[in-house]
């Protein structure tokens, strides 16, 4: 009887193992998928920090106009700003906290997804007190090479 219990232990530990390992493939999978709220999110990460690689998550249509690269702007506005100010570029970074994205509409090539989040830099706001700032953005998001893309006006990238 002892060793039936122990065959049982072991089959059900075996189980148990295979069982995890599938779910951690499926959320790997699931992790590494791209969707247009992924899309969204990393995008404004990248904006918010000043990250160039936003560039990946623009649609052709809005990262070059009038034969500029706005991406290459805006992050040469922001921290050419910060320097004049007296400020290294890393203190005009900002964080994201509290990000939630909502589908709005979705089909095969197209998307729009509504996100709010939360903005600060951790270290200015310590030291000034400063609250976080709402962000409360809609984009509109096309799929481009394969890849969920933002497209149109967003933010003040263009200004």
């Amino acid at each position: 009887m002892a060793d039936s219990n122990k065959g049982s232990i072991i089959t059900g530990a075996i189980l148990i193992i295979v069982i995890a390992f599938f779910l951690q493939v499926m959320f790997v999978y699931a992790q590494n998928s791209d969707t247009p709220n992924k899309a969204a999110t990393e995008f404004t990460k990248a904006y918010f920090g000043l990250d160039s690689s936003m560039a990946d998550r623009l649609c052709q249509e809005s990262l070059i106009v009038d034969g500029v690269n706005v991406v290459d702007n805006y992050v040469y506005c922001v921290t050419t700003k910060a320097k004049t100010e007296g400020f290294r570029p890393f203190f005009v970074k900002n964080y994201l906290y509290h990000v939630q994205t909502n589908t709005i509409s979705k089909d095969e090539n197209k998307a729009q997804i509504k996100l709010t989040c939360e903005i600060k830099h951790p270290l200015r706001a310590f030291f000034t007190k400063e609250s976080s700032q709402k962000v409360d953005e809609t984009f509109d998001l096309i799929m481009e090479d394969g890849k969920w893309k933002v497209c149109g006006d967003v933010f003040s990238l263009c200004g």
